[in-house]
């Protein structure tokens, strides 16, 4: 995912996916056997949560255009009237119905991509892993990962919007002006709904991983990512070394976010990759030490 580990300012977020992406396949390239399997992996996962991401504010845009043609419908006839008297069970069947309903679907459609990505990533690593074992489990992950960003996050800013809208229409506020400032809370809310997107697209994929590991009895994770300008501390700290569950659970990103799935925060483009044992042997893997440990939570405590 789009790790804007450190100094925001220094690359679009667009030019800091396409230098994550970059930097991953020179990673790969400089690498042999299971190893550069693995990172190539890993690269295609964060290619299918940048789509996913480009995909998702695509669908935004056409929500809120799609219930701002509907409110504008509606001043024409009594409907409107209707719409003024829903409570909010009524009002969020009126978004989801006009335009934030293909907003959830795609949100799946694009999780069900990822979790493709994550099974090859998975191959990479345990090839005779039966992930028939897990369905269920990565199903009802899947599941709760939507409904939070929809409950938690679009649907109170999108309910929040359209209820001020309805108060200035009590108080006889113009409808063109009713309109316009519709359209841009709703502008102005897209950053922010975006950015939590992006953050749980990626904590989705660790989340399925972590579950996945479990299930397989692994308790080893390789941090893997691009290492470049805007790596966070806490990150260009941990970045190819490998921690067990121990050093995980000691681990503080200074975010106030779940390591295992947050990885270093906010827009993290890195992601922990459980190995095998055999696997670590083979690709020469370094164990982080208690001093990696205390340099990365002394990275994450920085502003």
């Amino acid at each position: 995912m789009n790790c804007q580990c450190g100094q925001a300012l220094l690359l679009a977020e667009k030019d800091a996916d396409k230098e994550a992406i970059e930097d991953l396949t020179k990673q790969a390239k400089s690498q042999r056997g299971p190893l550069a399997t693995l990172t190539r992996a890993r690269r295609d996962q964060l290619k299918a949560e940048v789509s996913a991401e480009t995909a998702f504010k695509k669908t935004i845009n056409a929500a809120n255009s799609s219930l701002l043609e509907t409110i504008k419908a509606a001043h024409k006839t009594a409907f409107i009237r209707s719409i003024q008297n829903y409570n909010d069970e009524q009002l969020v069947k009126f978004i989801l119905e006009n335009g934030y309903g293909l907003a959830v679907d795609e949100y799946i459609d694009q999780a069900d991509k990822i979790r493709q990505t994550v099974k090859r990533t998975f191959d990479a690593i345990d090839p005779g892993f039966d992930f028939g074992e897990v369905d269920n489990l990565l199903d009802a992950i899947q599941s709760v990962s939507a409904q939070a960003v929809f409950d938690e996050v679009i649907l109170p800013d999108v309910k929040q919007s359209i209820n001020q809208g309805l108060r200035d229409l009590i108080v006889d506020v113009p409808f063109e002006i009713v309109v316009s400032n519709l359209q841009a809370r709703l502008e102005r809310s897209e950053g922010r709904q975006l950015t939590e997107v992006k953050t749980r697209i990626s904590q989705f994929g660790r989340g399925i991983t972590s579950a996945t590991a479990e299930a397989a009895g692994l308790d080893h994770y390789l941090y893997t990512g691009p290492k470049d300008g805007i790596t966070r501390p806490f990150c260009r700290a941990l970045i190819s070394l490998v921690v067990d569950q121990k050093q995980m659970n000691k681990l503080n990103n200074g975010q106030g976010l779940a390591v295992i799935t947050g990885g270093g925060g906010y827009n993290c483009r890195h992601s922990w990759s459980p190995v095998t044992e055999g696997f670590m042997e083979a690709a020469q893997l370094t164990k982080a030490t208690q001093s990696d440990i205390s340099k990365a939570n002394r990275g994450g405590k920085r502003k």
